[in-house]
């Protein structure tokens, strides 16, 4: 078996691994890298392989930074099936779908901007509406723990990992000749205890792990503690007659802030205030939500068989046409706003934020992970000046940045996860995470007695039988 590590290395972002294992080519994820605009279009518009050669692709789940690249893959000639949950396909067609539309709304919008200028409109999306339905043609459902074969020798099975809606485990198993091999994809993590989603399972039996490390050092706040700032945070604004934005991801993050905001409301905790849920791909990601309960833990379930509607609120609205959005500017009371992207790279978010941004009474709750060079990574990092479309704006708002909410394992959860199952584990390989966390957690799995940790460099290839 051969490895290459072609994404999300060193970083949080573009998430793609190249498993070559007994004459097959098994593409684990296919992320679109978010960075700079320049680097981000090259990097993924340039597919660093050969895609005619793969055999198959396995989806983790529908985050953008893990499936968001498929259309680049199908364009450089991919032919073959991309298997995923049946969450993670109906999730990642609409992500998909969503992505396009944003991408070519965005290239609309900046070169209108620059025909202004007198510069040259030469804007043009990653890809388009059309490119994505050829890319979700070849999507295949696989339940969870179901094996599933990739010829006579590999065959796969997903398992729950307890961070989004159908979000899997990878575990594959080789026969190469020289007995039976099992190779392990972490994808990415959920917490102990989701709040909305059944727990991770554990891998009690690996001989190699690719492992995701994004909170690879940091432990997270308590959720009673995320559920007290919060409330702080809404009443401030109340007082202040404010706007709470939040930057939120559509699939995970917004049903989990509105499942905490109605336990709030429900016991009084604050004020019965207008909210609105401003992405069209957040209301139809809601609508898959409802329909995979096979994905709930037993409280959410419990929730649904009470007729009780854990993602619904007194004065919740949800918002998929323009009009609606621009109309949210001419609310005068107190009021949240929750709109995509997530890292602030695309989506209605923006446009909230040039008309609160500059105005003190204002705040922008940061609830997710944000990477390297996005607009929300600037955001948290609390930078005065802020470029928005081009513009350049003095931020004044208020920033908060409230990790409890993360769905992402934080480092004891990692590390009681992989230690489970490292009585066979011969090799680690530490991804998806920012360098100093990508490395310090590979300190952490050595102290498992794990034999061999790497951190990968992009591209590096592993030999894994040697």
């Amino acid at each position: 078996m051969e490895l290459t590590c072609w994404g999300a290395t060193c970083s949080v972002s573009g998430s793609m691994h190249l498993l070559q294992a007994a004459g097959r080519n098994i593409l684990l994820d296919c992320g679109m890298f978010q960075g700079s605009w320049n680097e981000s279009f090259q990097r993924n518009r340039q597919v660093p392989f050969d895609a005619s050669a793969l055999d198959a692709v396995i989806l983790s789940h529908a985050h953008l930074d893990h499936c968001g690249n498929l259309p680049s893959l199908v364009n450089a000639g991919y032919r073959g099936p991309i298997y995923c949950t049946p969450a993670t396909r109906d999730l990642a067609v609409a992500m998909l779908r969503d992505a396009a539309h944003i991408q070519e709304a965005d290239a609309e919008y900046i070169n209108f901007r620059r025909s202004k200028k007198g510069e040259a409109a030469n804007a043009v999306p990653l890809y388009t509406q059309a490119d994505v339905e050829r890319a979700v043609q070849p999507l295949i459902s696989v339940p969870y723990q179901s094996w599933m074969p990739l010829g006579k020798y590999v065959r796969f099975m997903f398992l729950d990992a307890g961070h989004i809606l159908g979000a899997a485990i990878v575990v594959l198993q080789v026969d190469e000749g020289n007995g039976t091999q099992s190779f392990c994809y972490s994808g990415d993590l959920g917490r102990d205890h989701p709040r909305i989603l059944r727990q991770r399972d554990l891998v009690e039996e690996m001989d190699y792990l690719l492992v995701e490390s994004t909170y690879g050092n940091r432990q997270h706040d308590p959720v009673g503690q995320l559920e007290d700032e919060l409330t702080q945070v809404v009443r401030e604004a109340v007082d202040r007659v404010a706007r709470v934005l939040i930057p939120a991801f559509a699939i995970g993050r917004t049903q989990e802030i509105v499942y905490i905001l109605h336990r709030l409301q429900e016991r009084a905790a604050i004020p019965d205030i207008p909210v609105f849920v401003d992405s069209p791909l957040a209301v139809d990601v809601t609508e898959i939500y409802r329909v995979h309960a096979e994905c709930f833990n037993d409280e959410t379930r419990g929730l649904l068989r009470n007729n009780e509607d854990p993602f619904g609120l007194k004065r919740l609205r949800y918002v998929r046409e323009r009009e609606a959005s621009v109309a949210i500017n001419q609310v005068v009371e107190p009021c949240i706003v929750i709109a995509g992207s997530g890292m602030c790279e695309g989506g209605r978010i923006r446009h909230h934020l040039v008309r609160c941004i500059e105005d003190a009474k204002h705040t922008i709750l940061i609830v997710s992970y944000q990477a390297t060079n996005t607009l929300g990574r600037r955001l948290a990092d609390r930078e005065t000046k802020i470029k928005i479309f081009g513009e350049e704006y003095k931020r004044r708002a208020r920033v908060k940045i409230l990790n409890g909410f993360s769905a992402h394992a934080d480092s004891e959860e990692l590390v009681q996860w992989v230690a489970a199952g490292t009585r066979k584990l011969k090799n680690a390989f530490v991804v998806h995470g920012e360098e100093h966390q990508s490395f310090a957690f590979a300190d952490r799995l050595r102290g498992l007695g794990i034999p061999n940790v790497v951190v990968p460099q992009r591209g590096q290839t592993f030999d894994l039988d040697a």
